[in-house]
């Protein structure tokens, strides 16, 4: 099967997809991921997917780096957006 995410960096915690991902889609990225992993809803393009639980208050990462932070619990599979991040605090530039 063809790939349908993209993981950056080794220490991601989230994937992209690189294309919409339905819900209960298998998201298959390049290389793989250690267990199979089932779109928890439906996703679009370039928004980035859990491939692990990331709990409240947890650490979001992409490109390696930490971006944001997690407002709840994120499931394996979930959709990781603004709904559920928030800036990581002093983070901010005043």
């Amino acid at each position: 099967m063809e790939s349908n995410a993209l993981r950056i960096h080794v220490n991601d915690n989230v994937v992209i997809a690189t294309r919409s991902i339905t819900k209960g889609e298998p998201v298959l990225v390049k290389g793989g991921l250690e267990q199979p992993l089932p779109a928890a809803e439906d996703i679009e393009a370039g928004h980035k997917i859990a491939i692990i639980p990331i709990p409240s208050g947890g650490v979001v990462f992409r490109y390696g780096e930490p971006i944001v932070q997690a407002t709840r619990a994120i499931s394996r599979g979930e959709w990781v957006h603004v709904h559920n991040t928030q800036p990581i605090p002093g983070d901010l530039k005043e």
